[in-house]
């Protein structure tokens, strides 16, 4: 189940951080304005971590009750949107489509792959990466990485903004 999930989750990813532009274009939506949105989210989910709150971007108990009732846990809610959820594909996209050459881009895309396999150990490994850091050092660890992504997400909608003003301007 983990296997599938990690995979599930990743090629999602991968497909979205690469063609998430052009389906947004498709849609007539600007990337200025899927940065601000997607800085906003981001900056949401970075709170919620921060303070400790249940993330409302997770799955609802109807999703899954209905994801247990399928026995397929590992799509969903597991992959999508636990693991591949608003937040990675936004930033996926972002940082995607500012990474300035096909070096960059092929390298987030290592990094992406990367990323899904240290999750894929870290899944597996679990109860280990419990034990050494508890409950308490789980925590910590989920505020510094909520207080990272904040700044990320206060990135992305300067950009965001500084692009529409160079547009206007």
């Amino acid at each position: 189940m983990i296997r599938k999930a990690v995979i599930t989750a990743a090629v999602s990813l991968i497909i979205l951080t690469v063609a998430g532009k052009r389906i947004f274009e498709f849609i007539g939506i600007e990337m200025y304005s899927f940065r601000i949105a997607g800085g906003v989210l981001l900056f949401i989910i970075a709170i919620e971590m921060l303070f400790g709150k249940r993330s409302r971007t997770e799955t609802s108990p109807e999703e899954r009750e209905d994801a247990l009732r399928r026995d397929d846990v590992a799509i969903t809610p597991l992959a999508i949107p636990l693991m591949t959820g608003p937040g990675a594909i936004t930033t996926g996209i972002m940082l995607f489509n500012t990474a300035g050459s096909v070096e960059n881009q092929v390298s987030l895309i290592g990094v992406i792959i990367l990323l899904f396999a240290i999750t894929y150990v870290a899944l597996i490994k679990s109860e280990l990466v419990f034990k050494i850091f508890g409950n308490t050092g789980t925590k910590v660890i989920a505020r510094i990485m909520g207080l990272i992504l904040c700044a990320i997400s206060v990135q992305f909608i300067i950009d965001g903004i500084l692009e529409v003003l160079s547009l206007t301007g």
